[in-house]
Order: C-alpha cells, then sequence, then structure tokens
C-alpha cells in the first residue's frame, strides 16, 4: 500500500477509486489492519489545530456598536490631536476585533464540516476513520463530523437502513443518532434502519444500549427494538431471525419457518421487484430454506416447487399463485 495514500484515507482526502483501493487492502489481512491503525495513532498523537470559539457574528456586531456609542458619548477633556488619535485607535481596534470574530466563525465553521458516506442504486461498504466497517443498503445516508475521533465516535443515520461492525474503542464509545433515538456501543455489529418517523435496530453480536424518550433498553444478539420518535411508551424487544439484515449485508437469505408474506416482502426489497402472492392463506404458509449469491429467479423456483404454486409476470409485476 503507498503511504501517501493511506496517509489521505487516513484525513478523509480520498476519492471514492483510493477509498476503494484502501478497503480492499484493509481486507485482505489483519496486519493490514492493524498497520493502518498503529498509522492512524501516530497521526492523532501529532498536534491538533486550536479549536476556535463558537462566535454568534451578529451578537457580535450589535456589541461592537453598543460599545462604539457608548465610547462616543464619553466626553475626555483633550486637545484635539490627541481626540483624533484615540479616534483612529478605537476604529482600528474594534475593526481588527470584528475581522477576527468573523474569521473565528467561518474557521469554525469549516473545522466541523461533516462528511457523509450515501448510497443510491446499489448496497456501498465504507471503512470509517477509526476502522469500523459500514454497509450502506441502497438509499441510505450516514454523515459524521470530520473530526469526529478527536471528542467521541459519533454518526448519524439520516436515512435508510446500515449495518455496523464496529471497531472496539473503549475510550471512544461508537453513537449512532437515529431521529430521537440514541444508540451506543464500544464494538460490536448490528443493522439500524430508519423508516418515515421510526428507527429499528438489531444486533448480530455483542451488547447494544439503545437510548429513547429518557429510556434505555440493552440488546442482545437477534434481538430486535423499534422506536417511534414521538411514542414515549415502553417498547418491546423481540427475537428475530438474521434475514432482517443478511440479505444485502451478505447477499444471504435465512429463512427458518418464516411465513410467505415475510419472504415476498423481503426479495421485493432486495431485488427491487414488486412480487404478489395472489391467495390470502398463502401468506401464512412457512418456508424453511438458506439462499447465498442467488438470483431472484432461482429463489421463486424453490419456492413454487415447495408449495406447487406457480409463478407469472404480467406488467412488471411477479405473481405468486394457484
Amino acid at each position: 500500500m503507498n503511504k501517501e495514500l493511506l496517509e489521505k484515507y487516513i484525513i478523509g482526502e480520498t476519492n471514492e477509486e483510493e477509498n476503494k483501493i484502501a478497503q480492499y487492502w484493509l481486507e485482505q489481512d489483519i496486519r493490514n489492519h492493524a498497520e493502518y491503525l498503529k498509522m492512524k495513532k501516530m497521526w492523532d498523537g501529532l498536534p491538533q489545530a486550536l479549536q476556535a470559539p463558537e462566535v454568534d457574528v451578529d451578537q457580535a456586531w450589535e456589541n461592537f456598536k453598543t460599545a462604539r456609542d457608548n465610547g462616543s458619548a464619553t466626553k475626555f477633556e483633550v486637545d484635539d490631536n490627541k481626540t483624533m488619535k484615540m479616534g483612529w485607535n478605537w476604529w482600528v481596534a474594534a475593526g481588527i476585533l470584528f475581522m477576527c470574530s468573523i474569521g473565528f466563525y467561518f474557521l469554525d465553521k469549516s473545522h466541523r464540516q461533516e462528511q457523509s458516506l450515501y448510497s443510491t442504486t446499489s448496497v456501498l461498504r465504507n471503512t470509517l476513520p477509526d476502522g469500523s466497517i459500514v454497509t450502506l443498503n441502497k438509499n441510505s445516508k450516514l454523515a459524521y463530523s470530520s473530526t469526529w475521533m478527536n471528542v467521541q465516535r459519533s454518526v448519524k443515520l439520516e436515512q435508510g437502513e446500515v449495518f455496523f461492525q464496529v471497531f472496539k474503542d473503549k475510550a471512544h464509545p461508537f453513537v449512532i443518532v437515529s431521529g430521537k433515538s440514541k444508540i451506543t456501543v464500544l464494538g460490536t455489529s448490528f443493522n439500524v434502519r430508519r423508516h418515515e418517523d421510526a428507527t429499528e435496530v438489531i444486533v448480530a453480536t455483542g451488547l447494544v444500549k439503545v437510548s429513547y424518550s429518557n429510556k434505555e433498553v440493552y440488546l442482545h444478539p437477534k434481538e430486535m427494538i423499534t422506536m417511534k420518535d414521538n411514542d414515549t411508551t415502553t417498547v418491546s424487544v423481540k427475537q428475530i431471525p438474521d434475514q432482517f439484515y443478511k440479505y444485502y449485508v451478505d447477499r444471504e437469505f435465512i429463512f427458518e419457518n418464516t411465513s410467505l408474506d415475510r419472504v415476498v416482502e423481503l426479495l421485493s426489497k432486495a431485488y427491487d421487484q414488486k412480487i404478489i402472492l395472489d391467495l390470502e392463506a398463502d401468506k401464512k404458509l412457512l418456508l424453511t430454506a438458506t439462499f447465498k449469491q442467488n438470483s431472484l429467479s432461482d429463489i421463486l423456483k424453490v419456492i413454487a416447487d415447495t408449495f406447487k404454486c406457480k409463478v407469472t409476470i404480467k406488467d412488471s409485476i411477479i405473481h405468486i399463485t394457484r
């Protein structure tokens, strides 16, 4: 791996193609990942730029005008030359102060600039600056500060669905904000989905703390919780199988006595294809099967053979019927 490219990747200045090269290198060997973390630790240990203070520019200007007016109303018993000199010095000092305020404002704004990851028509897999791996489902967006590691590892799920494989770092908890919910972990893997005004969390490994409406819930592997932004009632934790997220993370479907209605829902979402069960009674049929890297036609053939039904296509809509 080119050292200059790795340095650019660490500070977030790589383009999409360079990101792919760096991520491929990280995934090839655990020693590469260790080297990356070692280099990043050295980089983080370098002196950081001073944090610019929060400045209210409008208020700074009002304060300046008030101070100016008060100053001009004050009378001094001095000769004209000294008065002119004092007035000039006051305006120069005030001008410098105001320009510094403006400078701090824009410096701080750029210093806190957000980085974004987003997917459109395909699944996106990427690595965050700390080494954590994120897999974004289609039409998903994740944002984080360019300086997030200076204080804590915090990201915001703005839309869609993301599977997180968090690199363990006890000194910096990993926090995901989604709507009015907050998910906190140290090192684990889990799925977060943002839809409408609700957030759904499913744990794959480890322990996850979820905070919402002044409540806290701890989730274990294969547990799921769904929280609505404006609902303060206690929500229940459910046991669920892996297929709720593995279909886009690993392109794998694991159905264990799963209703055909749910099977069709997942297939429609995964393959961007509208699928309809024509008979209401067929929705309750249970399927047990595992598919990995299979095409939609292969999966539909297994369903048709298993339940002795047929698959037809009409107006670009797939019908499972009798």
